[in-house]
């Protein structure tokens, strides 16, 4: 892997909230305190209140966009087979189509009804999950697994724990190997209370090897401490301490 590229995960100044806060926001799923301090800040600043007023604006703040035609493509692409799972699509085909991110949440709930009788593999609440997202520009993408990467595409990770307990992220390359990708620097805070949408500081950018490589998000319980693992080999899984749990995320990665 590369040296990790730190960046700034927000518009604006070092005191703005990022876009996935502000997502969060509209969406209703920031802890009270920290909404009551973004929605202050947001009334102060009128950069982030064009880009809150941008989010609750939805199909209406793209220029050009004609909500029927994007549901008739969603549609098409649900229609058509893939590799992924449905879930997977479901989730690809809306966060590529829909702008901005906060109208994802919509654009599912009329897929659920234009396709009715197909089973949902939806995750269920307060299990372990890890979200990736690509930076491009200002903007963070959130990406599904399976989906292809290139060279020195910019990630930054979110977590859902189930529990209070401590958490790492690590790659495994195509050969076995076994890296860090967050933490990237020794005493960085691993321990969390329970909670979705945790977002860990930081980027890591991705290096030119071709192959699939996997993340895992690693969970342990406080009596175990931050997570510690070794190699499994190629095409195995991290070999973690006694009680933690792990949940896969797969990146195809071109030359």
């Amino acid at each position: 892997m590369k040296p990790p590229d730190f960046v700034k995960l927000r518009a604006g100044g070092p005191e703005c909230p990022s876009d996935f806060t502000l997502d969060r926001l509209h969406a209703g799923e920031l802890p009270p305190e920290e909404a009551r301090k973004t929605e202050l800040h947001v009334a102060g600043c009128a950069g982030c209140g064009a880009r809150l007023a941008e989010r609750k604006a939805g199909f209406d703040a793209v220029e050009g966009v004609d909500p029927r035609v994007m549901l008739a493509r969603i549609r098409k692409g649900l229609d058509e087979p893939a590799r992924a799972s449905f879930s997977e699509r479901l989730i690809g085909w809306s966060r590529r189509l829909l702008a901005p991110m906060a109208m994802v949440a919509t654009a599912a709930a009329v897929m659920m009804v234009v396709v009715p009788g197909q089973q949902q593999g939806t995750r269920m609440k307060g299990a372990l999950g890890l979200h990736v997202f690509r930076l491009t520009g200002d903007h963070a993408e959130e990406v599904v697994s399976g989906d292809t990467f290139a060279p020195g595409d910019r990630l930054r990770f979110s977590v859902d724990v189930p529990s209070e307990g401590h958490v790492a992220v690590f790659g495994v390359e195509a050969s076995g190997a076994l890296y860090p990708a967050w933490p990237l620097e020794p005493g960085v805070q691993t321990r969390f209370e329970e909670g979705d949408g945790i977002e860990l500081p930081g980027a890591v950018s991705l290096d030119a090897q071709p192959g699939r490589e996997m993340f895992y998000l690693v969970h342990c319980p406080l009596e175990v401490g931050p997570p510690e693992c070794t190699s499994g080999g190629a095409g195995e899984k991290p070999v973690c301490p006694e009680g933690c749990a792990m949940t896969p995320f797969i990146m195809e990665k071109g030359g």
